[in-house]
């Protein structure tokens, strides 16, 4: 049923994917729920996509976890979001890391933040190796963030090349500075 949602889905029979993903929903297919979830969810009925979202996440599955947590966080409801998304990164999901980092780095609660950029980094997420040379620049670990910035940039990201140029920069290393800030312009 999930298999041939997914085919009429893939071919825009949208009516087609829902009546199949709703039966396998029905069945207990957690991914078909949270399948059923993002097709209401883009076509606007909000509240059933939620209510679908809710049920794959309490069946274990981490995508609907993280898509109920990024339903919450847009609804404004950044508590429960917080709670969803550690769920999620609990469960491995490398998104919802760097999106519990940014929420907590936002209310302050570095620590944490710093916590979970380093965990989804490990895991290979470039956006969080940044953000979290970001961070240790705020919080003052120049040379942490230094390495950071060099990772991230080594790595082709752009904000990262010209994080790292603005950090060489105040520290006097104009040349290195320039070469980066060159990279980061393409």
């Amino acid at each position: 049923m999930h298999n041939l949602a997914h085919f009429y889905h893939d071919h825009s029979d949208y009516e087609a994917a829902e009546y199949w993903f709703r039966q396998a929903a029905a069945a207990g297919h957690t991914r078909s729920m949270n399948n059923l979830a993002v097709l209401l969810d883009q076509f606007g009925a909000l509240d059933e996509a939620e209510s679908w979202y809710r049920r794959a996440a309490a069946g274990g599955n981490r995508n609907a976890m993280f898509n109920l947590a990024t339903m919450l966080f847009q609804c404004g409801d950044r508590a429960e979001a917080e709670t969803w998304y550690h769920h999620a990164a609990m469960a491995g999901h490398v998104d919802a890391m760097y999106n519990l980092a940014r929420l907590l780095e936002d209310h302050d609660r570095l620590d944490a933040a710093e916590a979970w950029y380093d965990e989804a980094a490990a895991q290979g997420d470039i956006d969080a190796v940044n953000n979290l040379g970001l961070l240790l620049r705020r919080r003052g670990a120049l040379t942490e963030a230094r390495r950071c910035f060099r990772r991230a940039a080594d790595l082709g990201h752009p904000r990262a090349m010209s994080n790292l140029a603005d950090l060489l920069e105040s520290q006097g290393a104009h040349r290195e500075a320039e070469t980066w800030y060159r990279r980061a312009a393409g």
